[in-house]
């Protein structure tokens, strides 16, 4: 859903895993983990509106606060099974919060591919509204994505800084009014993606990265209706640039 796109956009986060197990069964290692993430909007986007006073709240500039936990398990080697709790709050007033829960499914496809580093990295997500909204719809719904983010193009790989373009695409689906009018489809999106190591940078501060990327979405009516009210019933291209680290 296309909520802001006038002025600067930042969305910082963090997230802190913990492994407690590994081994060589099926279950290979379990991961415990637990995040924040934010959205921080210059143009106050929709400042009071779910409190009943809009333009008028203690944090102007904080759209939206995600907080979540869960556990991680790595199996049969190549997949890695997902289950988490998601609550979505507004510090701004912008919106009421959503709590949320979803399980995703991930598949490493580089061994059908000769391990040459080429993967399509399929995926799919569940995730089931249980208080409040986090779709457009009347009433708590399903939401399901399937993604694919192959790696299409690498240089400079014998180098310190090797480059990967990949292309992600993604289509989210919507079911029990997830979606507005109980449309199913959300929206369809592909893009390109470059990533790059910031190798200059000691490892003794952790491992860093930069991307960059630029997608563009088709909508579905559902999405597109909702868009329309905002004052964009259009597709959109979004560009984005960011920065992460590990440790």
């Amino acid at each position: 859903m296309d909520l802001e796109d006038q002025g600067f956009i930042a969305q910082p986060y963090i997230e802190l895993d913990f492994t407690l197990q590994e081994g060589d069964g099926f279950i290979s290692k379990t991961v415990a983990f637990g995040g924040i993430w934010s959205s921080l909007h210059s143009q106050h986007t929709d400042q009071g509106l779910a409190s009943g006073t809009p333009g008028v709240s203690a944090t102007d500039v904080w759209y939206e606060n995600d907080w979540y936990f869960g556990v991680a398990f790595d199996l049969a080697k190549n997949f890695n099974l997902n289950l988490s709790y998601w609550e979505f709050t507004s510090p701004n007033d912008g919106f009421g919060t959503s709590k949320n829960l979803q399980a995703k499914l991930a598949y490493n496809d580089v061994d059908a591919w000769g391990g040459k580093g080429f993967a399509l990295k399929p995926y799919g997500i569940v995730f089931i509204e249980t208080d409040g909204k986090a779709g457009s719809g009347s009433d708590e719904g399903v939401y399901i994505e399937l993604g694919i983010e192959p790696t299409v193009y690498s240089f400079n790989s014998d180098s310190a800084y090797p480059v990967a373009i990949s292309v992600p695409v993604k289509v989210g689906l919507g079911f029990s009014d997830f979606y507005e009018d109980d449309e199913t489809l959300g929206f369809v999106s592909a893009g390109l993606k470059l990533s790059v190591p910031l190798a200059f940078i000691p490892s003794s501060y952790g491992s860093w990265s930069a991307y960059s990327s630029v997608t563009y979405y088709f909508y579905g009516d559902g999405v597109d209706d909702f868009n329309k009210l905002a004052g964009d019933g259009d597709d959109d291209i979004v560009a984005a640039f960011g920065v992460s680290m590990t440790f």
